[in-house]
């Protein structure tokens, strides 16, 4: 599930989270699940100008050299990345929990990739220093527990090897969560082009980096990518609100 954020939010502070867990509102039961919105999804979100021009140049910039390596590819969608990796040369294990995304990735790729049915926070079908690399674009602001989920991402990850994910800049919760938060906030946002309300966590920049050294990665560098020409002549509007409040961080880290 690699999302993509479209038109000015409607989303309003919902629930704020105290430590791992929370009691969401009986109307309100978490982050959005994609099966429903699968379909559509994978048929428009490659066309979409912040995904091509956006988010992936500034996530694969961030990528080593992918020949011979083992990828764990999490959220892995409608398998965009993960036909990337294959075409360039890596071994690729991806996991989702949309049974629905995960059918649209084995359409896409075949038998060129294991595709999962699981959760990328339990991944308990995965061995012990089993990949190079992990790869999660835009997927961990849907992940609940971040702490569980680096925890199992730095137990199946090769000493000396990286992850590289990209999430929700956590400078936009002032726009998004009425009068901001310090804290982990499920919020819902009005996105046009799915015709769909999408709930899912805003958190501080705190709440993303303190469970990620404490699973025990060494960050290595935090990008707030500078948006293309390309997307200038495509999205004009779009790239003049991306140079005034960028909308995604990009962080690579590694497993000493």
């Amino acid at each position: 599930m690699h999302d993509i954020l479209a038109g000015d939010p409607i989303g309003r502070s919902l629930l704020g989270l105290q430590g791992e867990s929370a009691r969401v509102p009986s109307h309100m039961r978490g982050p959005t699940e994609y099966d429903a919105i699968a379909t559509r999804y994978a048929a428009g979100v490659d066309e979409r100008p912040w995904n091509a021009l956006y988010e992936r140049p500034a996530t694969l910039a961030l990528l080593p050299e992918l020949a011979g390596l083992d990828v764990l590819d999490a959220g892995c969608g409608h398998g965009w990345y993960a036909e990337y990796f294959l075409d360039h040369g890596a071994r690729v294990t991806g996991i989702d929990r949309s049974e629905r995304m995960v059918d649209i990735a084995r359409q896409r790729l075949g038998k060129r990739a294991r595709l999962i049915h699981g959760d990328m926070s339990d991944l308990q079908l995965l061995g012990d220093a089993s990949f190079d690399l992990i790869v999660s674009p835009l997927v961990i602001h849907y992940i609940e527990n971040l702490r569980q989920m680096f925890a199992e991402w730095a137990r199946v990850l090769r000493p000396n090897r990286t992850i590289v994910f990209s999430t929700h800049n956590p400078a936009r919760t002032a726009t998004v969560v009425e009068r901001g938060t310090l804290f982990p906030t499920l919020v819902e946002e009005a996105w046009p082009w799915l015709n769909q309300k999408m709930r899912y966590y805003q958190r501080s920049l705190r709440d993303i980096t303190e469970p990620l050294t404490k699973a025990g990665f060494a960050i290595e560098r935090i990008d707030e990518p500078t948006p293309s020409e390309a997307l200038r002549q495509k999205d004009p509007k779009g790239f003049e609100r991306l140079t005034k409040l960028p909308a995604f961080i990009f962080v690579r880290a590694h497993k000493p």
